[in-house]
């Protein structure tokens, strides 16, 4: 009862606070989007994954089939949010955000990493969207109109904020390999996305934008440990944009599900997650867009590296991962990636706005690390009758090439078509 008359209290404080005339305001929001379509091979899909199929990662060659059913986000990942504003006076101003991803076509809310500890033969990436009830983001902050902005607690990345403006193909979570969930994006590993315990500073200087970002590992007798720092530069003006970002997290764990689907007979069931690895993580970014008429043009480069942890663990680790226990081993051979990637956008009308993207992610060999490349090419025509309401057809087509693939399939595609609402 009590949690009734709570929720009631929220949303009767969002929708009259948000008619107000001070300045203050609080916004319950939020996106809806689902699509049906098929992958070329995959295991089941997951209740639990936020795109609920993978088709961006290798897959196992025991995945010989395709799956039919229906998918959570092809663009958007399905979420409800709550952001609030309340103006201080001498153009200073107070904010929070709230904000939860689900799997629509199920109910739940986004976990990855249930989707890992799942049944066999089932879809197991990883993600930081992980079974928190505001996976996406849980904030509150200062803003000052010529100062910038600091807010406090879980927020995205620079890099991941840099991705959402720069992706070629609108960082669509089902067609795109850096917008997919379960992929490299912004840090080299999709758990970096997102940042706990994060302090995050952002501002601009007429087209010039800039931003720092510094998390607190939380760990007792070495404060850098778990520690996370980001920053990222940019100029933004009329038709021409350009971002370079910086990411480093010091003993950041990896579930190692990041390379694709668990094979038939995979012990990871109930509680367990399986194998985790700890490693320092590095990535650079820089990312360009023009735009020409009607058309934009985007292109971006993004280099990577996991190597060894500045704190090692012992033998036999066994640590929590989102609520789940895994065993955790050391990085021990660096794994360096390129990812180039180019395309854009066309608006044929002010409705129908057609985008592609090409998308070349090498793995670089070394001493205990096979080469390789995977190749995405990505086209996605979105639709829109209303602000609010679009539909939507995808297709993205992958190849595997080179020795890290052996033993999986050396393709993949998707194709799939949905429906977006927004409130």
């Amino acid at each position: 009862m009590k949690k009734h008359i709570l929720a009631s209290a929220i949303l009767s404080s969002a929708f009259g606070l948000a008619h107000a005339d001070d300045g203050n305001s609080i916004t319950l929001y939020g996106v809806l989007d689902v699509a049906v379509g098929a992958v070329e091979h995959s295991p089941n899909g997951s209740a639990f994954f936020p795109a609920t199929v993978n088709p961006v990662s290798k897959v196992s060659t025991a995945f010989n089939h395709s799956v039919i059913g229906m998918f959570n986000g092809g663009i958007s990942d399905s979420r409800w949010g709550i952001r609030g504003n309340e103006d201080l006076g001498g153009n200073l101003h107070a904010f929070f955000g709230l904000e939860s991803g689900i799997n629509v076509p199920t109910g739940n809310i986004n976990n990855g990493a249930a989707s890992v500890a799942g049944s066999n033969n089932t879809v197991g990436a990883a993600s930081a969207l992980s079974g928190q009830i505001f996976n996406r983001g849980a904030f509150v902050g200062l803003r000052h109109d010529t100062y910038g902005s600091v807010e406090l607690g879980r927020t995205t990345t620079l890099g991941f904020d840099t991705i959402l403006n720069y992706d070629p193909v609108f960082a669509a979570q089902l067609f795109s390999p850096l917008g997919f969930s379960g992929s490299y994006s912004a840090g080299g590993i999709t758990e970096g996305s997102r940042t706990d315990n994060n302090i995050k500073y952002q501002n601009h200087t007429g087209p010039i934008n800039y931003g720092l970002s510094y998390s607190l590992g939380g760990i007792a007798g070495n404060y850098r440990a778990g520690s996370t720092i980001g920053a990222n530069l940019g100029y933004e003006d009329h038709n021409f944009g350009i971002q370079a970002t910086y990411y480093s997290a010091r003993d950041a764990i990896h579930s190692g599900a990041l390379v694709g689907a668990n094979p038939i007979g995979s012990p990871l069931t109930g509680t367990n997650v399986g194998a985790l690895t700890l490693a320092n993580d590095e990535d650079v970014m820089i990312a360009a867009k023009y735009a020409i008429g009607a058309g934009t043009i985007k292109v971006g480069y993004e280099r990577f590296e996991l190597r060894a942890p500045s704190d090692p663990v012992g033998p036999g680790v066994t640590t929590n991962y989102f609520g789940f226990s895994g065993t955790l081993t050391n990085t021990v051979n660096p794994t360096k990636s390129n990812v180039y990637f180019a395309g854009g956008d066309y608006k044929f009308t002010p409705r129908l706005d057609v985008a592609g993207g090409f998308y070349d992610t090498q793995t670089v060999q070394s001493t205990g690390v096979a080469g390789g490349n995977q190749l995405q090419y990505s086209i996605l025509a979105d639709y829109r009758f209303t602000r609010r309401t679009d539909v939507y057809a995808g297709f993205m087509f992958s190849k595997f090439n080179g020795a890290a693939f052996n033993g999986f399939e050396p393709t993949n595609y998707i194709a799939a078509t949905g429906i977006r609402t927004l409130f």
